[in-house]
């Protein structure tokens, strides 16, 4: 009774974690959540028919169909597509490479699937999966990883944002160590009965324990909790508008401070360019309008934005001796670099 309760929290935690990306997904304009929020929504389907022998969808005649197909082949593309389209836009990518070991493992696990007796008697070659989702979430971490460090610095960011790169982490290591512990437990399945009955129930416990650490995890991660927001910010002295603005211009200050590294371009300049361009593109000169654009924004919008003339001909017109195009592939290097940020600032 205590395992199914379990196991039900933990799908319902999911579900709301993925209702709630494919929402913010649509209210701030980033398509690639809707690949993370399928991942928790499939996930969830799956794990509704996880072998447990308490579970009455655990040994029906789909069972183990459904547990494959919608909670490993559907869920480990959203993950890929999620982690290349969130940190790898306008740059190389190693994704071809994921794609060739997914290609190759689902072959096993298919093999894996037609060859069980049921989900309660699975074929090992099911567990065919793992090395492709620890790679699969360990590259999803070191993304994380790579992201933060290169925002670490910036003084404009949140605290919020950078502890959202961290805790990104911290799920991954979870869930890894759950996931290895279960292959360990799956592979002594058929050892001695006293290896399967003590340390089988060790490995189980802990798996047990890291899928609830990740999930929570998650859950604090995607979710954000305004009085857990409010707790990672609390070292953040200043005002509550005065924060609202800096993050509005978070972005604006990145690429101004890209554009004036090795040129003669005043930073002055530079931000003032950008904030013309956006002006001209939403026909109001307002600042409080340009900085709500500027908040809105998503990778393409900021890209489109760099590719205007306008920009062109504003930093071309800035001195004799400034290299616009120079300038321009800076400004443009720093948001591919950055593009992370729109993902982890949305609530």
């Amino acid at each position: 009774m205590i395992i199914n309760i379990l196991l039900l929290t933990l799908i319902t935690l999911r579900l709301i974690i993925g209702v709630r990306l494919f929402v913010s997904a649509r209210q701030n304009n980033l398509p690639n959540l809707n690949w993370l929020g399928a991942y928790f929504v499939f996930f969830s389907i799956g794990a509704m028919f996880a072998p447990i022998p308490t579970n009455p969808l655990g040994d029906l005649p789909i069972s183990l169909y459904f547990l494959v197909g919608f909670g490993t082949l559907l869920t480990q593309p959203m993950i890929i597509l999620f982690n290349h389209t969130t940190f790898y836009q306008g740059r190389k990518s190693p994704v071809i490479w994921f794609w060739i070991i997914f290609a190759i493992t689902t072959v096993g696990v298919l093999y894996g699937v037609f060859s069980s007796v049921s989900n309660l008697n699975q074929s090992p070659w099911v567990n065919a999966y793992i090395p492709t989702q620890l790679l699969i979430w360990g590259w999803h971490a070191w993304a994380a990883y790579q992201a933060f460090k290169g925002l670490e610095r910036e003084t404009a960011v949140e605290d919020w944002i950078k502890s959202r790169y961290k805790l990104i982490m911290w799920y991954v290591i979870f869930l890894m160590i759950g996931i290895v512990a279960s292959l360990i437990r799956t592979a002594l399945a058929e050892g001695s009965v006293l290896i399967t009955s003590q340390l089988g129930n060790l490995l189980a416990i802990i798996t047990l324990f890291m899928q609830i650490a990740s999930v929570l995890l998650q859950f604090l991660v995607w979710i954000m909790p305004e009085n857990f927001r409010r707790w990672l910010n609390r070292n953040q002295t200043k005002h509550s508008e005065e924060r609202i603005r800096e993050q509005a211009l978070a972005m604006l200050n990145i690429l101004s401070a890209a554009m004036t590294d090795g040129t003669t371009l005043p930073k002055m300049l530079a931000v003032f360019s950008i904030r013309k361009v956006i002006g001209a593109q939403i026909q109001n000169e307002g600042s409080t309008q340009i900085e709500a654009r500027a908040v809105s924004m998503g990778f393409d919008e900021w890209m489109e934005t760099l590719n205007h003339p306008e920009l062109y001909i504003l930093i071309r017109n800035s001195g004799t001796n400034i290299d616009a195009l120079d300038v321009l592939h800076k400004a443009k290097q720093a948001l591919i670099d950055k593009q992370s940020l729109f993902t982890m600032k949305a609530k």
